[in-house]
């Protein structure tokens, strides 16, 4: 049985959005993941997202400018790079952990990078999306029972997001990008 999470990135289709419409799609994802539930690392520590941002970068020609995101790390550049072959792949890399829903028939690259969350263990909040490879990989083992990520749903009432513009991401012109693509629990 898949859970909420996975439904609701395996509903996803980048291909029927559009500028004014890609925001309601990914704050449908966001309600799931700031909401939920929470991943569980090795059935004992739980993460809870409490703010993420979005990627979003279609991989055909001449797509519109909405729809280009040259800031994703998993994309074709220079280098082809293939699609992750499972939606929900957890793909770090140097600035955090995106969970990625990418689409290799519709031929776009689709992720959210948990920028804050809340450690279980501790109950602390981190801000620093890149302490998220510690929480889920640098404490566990392959050893004994192995290394085990799951989604688990635990919905609560969803309050509201405040959505704001993504972090530290730049355009050519050297301007802050302007999509509000990054989504905070209330």
């Amino acid at each position: 049985m898949s859970t909420a999470l996975e439904q609701v990135l395996l509903k996803f289709n980048a291909r029927e959005a559009t500028e004014s419409t890609i925001l309601d799609k990914f704050r449908e994802i966001a309600n799931v993941a700031l909401y939920g539930g929470y991943f569980l690392v090795n059935g004992e520590t739980r993460i809870y997202p409490i703010e993420i941002e979005f990627y979003l970068h279609g991989e055909r020609e001449k797509e519109p400018n909405w729809m280009t995101d040259k800031k994703m790390i998993h994309r074709n550049g220079k280098d082809k790079v293939p699609y992750f072959p499972n939606t929900g792949s957890l793909f770090p890399h140097t600035f955090g952990v995106d969970v990625t829903f990418e689409n290799e028939k519709e031929e776009y690259r689709a992720s959210f990078l948990v920028r804050k969350y809340r450690y279980k263990k501790n109950g602390e909040t981190i801000a620093n999306p890149t302490y998220l490879w510690e929480d889920i990989f640098g404490y566990n083992t392959f050893a004994g029972t192995g290394f085990v990520i799951k989604w688990i749903d635990e919905p609560s009432i969803v309050k509201d997001t405040i959505t704001n513009t993504r972090l530290n991401l730049k355009g050519e012109d050297g301007k802050q990008d302007p999509k509000p693509w990054r989504f905070t629990k209330v």
